[in-house]
């Protein structure tokens, strides 16, 4: 009899690991996913106009310095900066990013190269600008299982010279 529920036993957890673990090695994501869900979450928050949900992807004590040249320091000043951008001079804009390289210097950290272009940003007549192409670079940390931009910097190089 304890042969049986020896027995018993052991196919139980065969079946249990055969079963199993194919499922948590196939659905773990990779750093880089995880780096690009949190990209695609951002631009998503940006473009319903949602600065506090965009601000919750940065640290507490993150740094992001725009393409304009103001940088916000602190999660709490990147979302009240965005708030007051998103209700005033970019209203109504909408951002595609792409993100085009993600590295991993140490376990807990990415660097992301990212192309954007904005577009629906207004001048103060109303006419509609045309599309802006720019560069980002971000630094993200992981925190308890979660990816936070840390330090974000972007720019727009200027148009060629003719």
């Amino acid at each position: 009899m304890r042969e049986n529920l020896v027995r018993h036993t052991f196919v139980m957890l065969m079946i249990g690991f055969i079963v199993g673990i194919p499922s948590i090695v196939f659905s773990q994501e990779t750093k880089e996913d995880e780096v690009r869900k949190r990209i695609q979450e951002f631009e998503d928050a940006y473009n319903k106009g949602d600065a506090k949900a965009v601000a919750s992807i940065y640290d507490i004590n993150a740094t992001h310095t725009y393409a304009n040249g103001i940088t916000h320091r602190g999660r709490l000043e990147i979302q009240n900066g965005l708030e007051e951008m998103l209700a005033g001079p970019m209203k109504g804009t909408q951002m595609k990013l792409t993100p085009e390289v993600i590295r991993f210097p140490a376990d807990n950290v990415a660097v992301e190269e990212a192309s954007f272009i904005m577009t629906g940003l207004k001048m103060p007549d109303g006419k509609e600008v045309p599309p802006i192409k720019g560069f980002c670079l971000a630094v993200y940390h992981k925190l308890k299982n979660e990816w936070f931009a840390f330090s974000v910097q972007c720019m727009v190089p200027p148009p060629p010279q003719r």
